[in-house]
This record gives structure tokens, C-alpha cells and sequence, in this order.
């Protein structure tokens, strides 16, 4: 017996009988491409399919892929080869004059070349897309400043868009190129304004240079002479192309952000470190409109998903951000496709609503640990389409269900289960709108309805006799929006459309709205430069910053037209009135758990940290946040660079799981996030 010299991509097999004596201890057989009786290279198969609508080629570096793509489909021949086992292969897309390349998908992202390790069979998808594309010049504050924004000299038709206190004129805004033309643009601003910057995919206040690929809003900035505007309004980031919409996005306590759509596959995203692109993390099956919640330990719990139409399935997994790995546990006893899932005060999940698979409404709760589930079979109630109800831990240990029905309730899931009704909302539709515990107990619900409404009530649930009360509405109706608990306690609001029907996207909001729960207003604030509405998704990150994703793949728009896109808003409580970042606080330790008492966070900053919040970590689809809450600290120094804060009393006010500990400044600025653990 000897031991064989190990070259990449070949094995050397020393008896037949030693091999197949392995085989069968592995319980394996061997594969066609793999003979167990010779020495052989061994191949994998690289497969290349299109997408979008134009055209194209992707070659590969070494040679074997040749793929022709036309009107996004894949030719029959050059677009299949075998690479040795472990062989690094490079892809590159080049489009047809008039086209562009859009995306890669599956196992490739981004948009240049793509390096695929072959060590198993793997499929690339390539979207180019077609032209000619509008690209239009927006607002980044609508109501705030005036100015002028030129295409160069000499291209036809050429933008000539005058914006007027933040509204851009109805005509010279926008205009119509094939793909891939060169496009500068300049901003001059009118007497007494300035020109602060552009929105994406440029940046600075500079000219914006942008080579054509897609239609989209370029918004440009302007504001009147003197502090900058982001004290006010907040600032877009430059948007990433992501490999997948982002229908479902959740952010795990490693700070990383898990999302997936319908197509491709389950993607991770670090916010601290963005140009590594969005890893693989594939799902164990299709997870498409399942609903999902954090476990105690900090796991992720997937329940349900999508096979056919709106039919469900009963599957349910686990992601462990410890090991970027999914699992599957205990079946649920019925499928369910767009269930809400609410973590209860013991640290278990409880189900409602969707629909199973012969595509019923699912009448009967389910209550999940990780392992296995137990049916509420005394609590049966039909929560029809659009299901995705939103369902709120309350202070007295139950769920309360805030909508879709008018009638809201409360469900005890002692036992069986029983329901007892609560009291009947002020606006009787408000599908498709949003809702957020935006304190312990209280619980603002805003717009829905078609058509849309910009109206918002408030309930408060610690009342003996809780009821709904209207209050000031938005500036815009809207309906597919997101409601996000910001680090300081407020609530943006962004997304959306004002149109009537499922998804006018046509009529897409792009101004986000933040809400002061302290006087019950709302302002207007930086304006996103993509449309999201329906499968749109916001959520909380560590940095106090706020992640927005998603649109399309549904309600009438196709995945090639859905937004592939992410992009970052950083609110105004993160500027200084002369529009620099603003000094925050720092935290040098914090406990990786808080139980349910008194805890300890050392601080440079203890004389000037007036109070401090616990985040739940997100987990966000279909315009409800399933896991979002917050507990608001108040902090007493007991050292020059010691704070002390009780944290909750209670598990019915902040469920075992994982949270973000924010320190807020006496000027309103938060710190950076620290990861816990709440709970025994």
C-alpha cells in the first residue's frame, strides 16, 4: 500500500478493490465522469444561460465557452464546456452595439468579468439588456433648492432641465439614448442656492459622467446659500448592483445581510466591507415568499415558501450566521406562502396566515422552537389575500394583529390558542401599507389602501382599553412602502406608489419621509434615485445607517426589469448642520448579553450620552418588517467612562434574540452599533 502523489485534477487510484471498498463505506457510487478504475482527469461542466432582453457574447479564458445570447436567450451551441476539476475559469460579457451587459446571476455577480472556480458543475447567467433607455433628472430635495442641470454640447436630444425649489420643469428633464452612450452632465445653481452633489450613480458636485445601461434618475441637488442640507434631509449612497431581488433581506448578528428573490439564489452582503460582493449562500430550497424571524441563538427560522403559483409548502430551515450555512428542521403541518412569523415571549415562532398547497387560505396558527411545531387549533381565523399580516408582540405576552383586517386582535397562544378582539381601525383598507412598533406597545400604521393613502393611526397598547387614533399623514400616499425603525427611535418611511391599483410603478415614490413619534409629524428627506414598490425591502444596519433593496420580480414586472440593486441612506442624525459626518459616540465594551435587568457599557463619551435604544435585528418582506422592535435606555453615569441602563423588564417587551445597542449623544447622533444578545 502506498500513498499517491496528489496533482490538481487528476486522481491516481491504486486498486479497484481499494476504491470500491471506499465507495460503498461512503455509501456512494461512482459517477460517470469519474471511472474508478483509471487515471483520469476529472471534469466539471460550465454552463452559461441569458437573461434580459438584448444581446451579446460571453467568451471564456481558457477557451470552451463561446455563448451567443440573443433577446436574452442562450444559444444551443458555445454555451456549455468542461473544465478540469478545480481549474479557474474567466468570463467575460461583451454586448452588441446598441446593447448592454447588465448583471451576472447564479455563480457569477456584478458586472465585469466573472472568475469561476470549477470545482463542482456550475451555471452562469448573463443579462444584457437592450436600448434605447430614458434616463431623467430628479430632485435630490424636493422643496428645497433651484438650480439648472445640461447634457454636453452637441448630443441629440440633449437634457436642458430647470428645477425650480426642488421641482424639476415638466419638459428638458429627461430624454431618450441607445445603450452605452457617454453622458456629462452639469449643474449650475440659481442666485442664492448652491449645487451640493449628485444622487447615482454619480457623486460629488462635480460633472456627472454616466455610460448609459439602464433607464434611471440621476438627481441633482441644490440648496440655498449657507449649511448644507444633509443636516436635514440625509444623503443616498451610490447604489451596488446585487445578484438577486431583493424580496427577502435580513440582517444577522455577524452585521452581514442575507437576501434572496425568486430567481438565482441566497446571497450575504457585508455593509462594512461592500466591494465583496454579495457571496453564495445557497438555500436548501425555494424560500420565495416564506416568512422568517430570529431565534434566541440568533438562527435565522425560514417557515414556508413557494412551489407553483401561490401554492405553499410546509418546509421550514434554519441559517446559521456563524457558519454561512442553511439546514433543514421540522415540517410545519401546512404549507404556507406569505405567512407572517412573530417570535413569542419564550423564544418560539409563531406562523399565520398564507396560503398551503392546494393554494387554500391557511386558517390555523402554528407555534415552531427550531424543531418542531404544534398547531392553535381552537384559533382558527381566515386572514385572506394579500395575507403577510401584520402581527405585533405585545406587553401583555400575546399577538396582536394590527391588519390586513380592519378589525384588529389579540391571539393567546396558551393551549390551542383563542382570539379576543381589540377594536377596529380608523382607515378600514390599508393593504399593502405598512406598520411598526415604533415603542413598546405602540404601534404606528401608515398608508395601503387603493387607492393609496398618505393617512397614519396609532394604537397604544399599554392602555386598559386600547383603541386607534388618527394623526398627521404623510406628504405622499402610498402603498408597497417600508416603515424602518431608525438607532434614535424614529421612523423613515420610504418606497412606495401613489397610483391606484397592485403596482403602479409609473407612479413610484421616490421622496422618503421620516416620522417624529415625539410630536407626530413627518418630514420630507433625501429622495432615492431608483423606483421600488412592490418586493421592495429597508432595514436597519449596524451604523445607524439604512439598507433599501428589492423591486419587481412580480406585480407585473419581470425579473429582467425588476431593481438589482441596493442602495444606502444615511439619515440627517448622522450629519453636522455644515453637512460633514457628525462626531459620535463610541462604545470601548458592551455586554455580548443583556438579561433582563441592569447592565454596563464602558464609554469615552459617558458625559455625553443622554440615552441609548435596543434594536431587534431585521428581518423584512412584502412591506412588513416581521422582527424589527426597540426598547428605549436611558442611561446614568456611574464612572467618567462608565454607563449603566436597565434593560427590559420583560420578555413580553423585547424577546429573547438579537439586538443593536445604540448610544445617542445630547445633539441626537447615535454610535455605531454593538451586537447582543437579549435574554437569560
Amino acid at each position: 500500500m502506498y500513498s499517491p502523489r496528489m496533482v490538481p485534477g487528476v486522481v491516481v487510484l491504486v486498486t479497484s478493490a481499494a476504491v470500491l471498498a471506499l465507495l460503498h463505506a461512503c455509501g456512494d457510487t461512482p459517477e460517470p465522469t469519474e471511472p474508478a478504475l483509471a487515471t483520469v482527469v476529472i471534469r466539471k461542466t460550465l454552463t452559461i444561460k441569458g437573461g434580459g432582453n438584448g444581446n451579446g457574447v460571453v467568451t471564456s479564458s481558457p477557451a470552451g465557452i463561446k455563448c451567443t445570447i440573443t433577446a436574452g436567450v442562450a444559444a444551443t451551441t458555445g454555451c456549455s464546456a468542461q473544465f478540469a476539476r478545480g481549474a479557474s475559469v474567466t468570463l467575460t460579457p461583451k454586448p452588441q452595439a446598441g446593447h448592454a451587459f447588465k448583471t451576472w446571476a447564479n455563480a457569477c455577480t456584478g458586472t465585469g468579468t466573472c472568475q469561476v472556480s470549477m470545482t463542482v458543475n456550475r451555471t452562469a447567467a448573463a443579462r444584457f439588456i437592450k436600448g434605447a433607455f430614458t434616463v431623467t433628472v430628479g430632485s435630490g430635495t424636493p422643496g428645497a433648492g433651484s438650480g439648472r442641470v445640461t447634457s454636453q454640447a452637441g448630443l441629440t436630444p440633449a437634457i436642458d432641465c430647470v428645477i425650480t425649489d426642488g421641482t424639476p420643469a415638466a419638459t428638458g428633464c429627461s430624454a431618450r439614448y441607445p445603450a452605452s452612450t457617454a453622458l456629462t452632465l452639469t449643474a449650475a445653481a440659481a442666485s442664492g442656492f448652491v449645487f451640493t452633489g449628485w444622487g447615482p450613480p454619480c457623486s460629488g458636485a462635480g460633472t456627472c459622467v454616466y455610460t448609459v445601461t439602464q433607464s434611471r434618475t440621476i438627481s441633482a441637488t441644490f440648496g440655498p446659500s449657507g449649511p448644507s442640507p444633509f443636516a436635514t434631509v440625509g444623503r443616498w449612497e451610490m447604489p451596488v448592483t446585487a445578484p438577486v431581488v431583493g424580496v427577502h433581506v435580513s440582517l444577522l448578528p455577524t452585521g452581514k445581510v442575507l437576501l434572496w428573490g425568486r430567481e438565482g439564489d441566497s446571497h450575504l452582503w457585508d455593509p462594512a466591507n461592500p466591494s465583496a460582493g454579495f457571496p453564495l449562500a445557497s438555500a436548501p430550497y425555494e424560500l420565495f415568499c416564506s416568512g422568517h424571524s430570529f431565534l434566541p441563538d440568533g438562527r435565522l427560522l425560514v417557515a414556508g415558501g413557494h412551489s407553483t403559483g401561490t401554492s405553499g409548502i410546509a418546509r421550514t430551515a434554519l441559517f446559521d450566521p456563524s457558519s454561512g450555512a442553511w439546514s433543514i428542521t421540522g415540517s410545519m403541518a401546512q404549507g404556507r406562502y406569505y405567512p407572517t412569523t412573530t417570535v413569542l415571549p419564550n423564544g418560539e415562532v409563531l406562523a399565520v396566515a398564507g396560503s398551503d398547497e392546494a393554494r387554500n387560505v391557511v386558517t390555523i396558527p402554528e407555534v415552531g422552537n427550531g424543531v418542531s411545531w404544534r398547531q392553535l387549533t381552537t384559533a382558527s381565523l381566515a386572514i385572506p389575500s394579500p395575507y403577510y399580516p401584520a402581527m405585533f408582540l405585545a406587553p401583555n405576552g400575546k399577538v396582536f394583529l394590527a391588519g390586513f383586517p380592519q378589525t384588529s386582535s389579540y391571539l393567546d397562544v396558551a393551549g390551542t390558542g383563542t382570539w379576543t378582539t381589540v377594536a377596529d381601525r380608523q382607515v378600514a383598507d390599508r393593504k399593502m401599507g405598512s406598520a411598526v412598533m415604533y415603542a413598546p406597545g405602540k404601534i404606528l400604521y401608515v398608508g395601503g389602501g387603493d387607492p393609496p393613502t398618505n393617512s397614519a393611526e396609532v394604537i397604544d397598547l399599554n392602555q386598559p382599553g386600547p383603541s386607534w387614533r388618527s394623526v398627521p399623514g404623510m406628504a405622499f400616499a402610498r402603498r408597497q412602502l417600508n416603515a424602518t425603525i431608525l438607532a434614535d427611535g424614529q421612523v423613515l418611511v420610504t418606497h412606495g406608489t401613489s397610483g391606484s391599483g397592485f403596482n403602479d410603478v409609473t407612479s413610484a415614490i421616490h421622496a422618503a419621509e421620516l416620522w417624529n413619534p415625539a410630536t407626530e409629524t413627518w418630514s420630507i428627506v433625501a429622495s432615492e434615485s431608483g423606483s421600488r414598490a412592490y418586493h421592495s425591502t429597508a432595514l436597519l444596519l449596524p451604523d445607524a445607517r439604512v439598507l433599501s433593496s428589492g423591486s419587481g420580480e412580480g406585480g407585473g414586472v419581470s425579473f429582467q426589469n425588476s431593481e438589482l440593486t441596493a442602495q444606502v441612506f444615511t439619515p440627517p442624525y448622522l450629519f453636522a448642520p455644515d453637512g460633514t459626518l457628525a462626531t459620535r459616540p463610541t462604545m470601548t465594551s458592551a455586554p455580548s448579553r443583556i438579561p433582563y435587568g441592569a447592565f454596563t457599557v464602558e464609554t469615552p463619551d459617558a458625559g455625553s450620552v443622554t440615552r441609548g435604544t435596543l434594536v431587534r435585528l431585521s428581518s423584512v418582506t412584502h412591506a412588513f418588517n416581521q422582527s424589527q422592535l426597540i426598547y428605549p435606555l436611558t442611561f446614568s453615569a456611574t464612572g467618567p467612562t462608565t454607563l449603566t441602563a436597565a434593560g427590559p423588564t420583560s420578555a413580553n417587551l423585547a424577546p429573547p434574540g438579537p439586538y443593536m445597542l445604540f448610544l445617542v449623544n445630547g445633539s441626537g447622533v447615535p454610535s455605531v452599533s454593538a451586537m447582543v444578545t437579549v435574554g437569560p
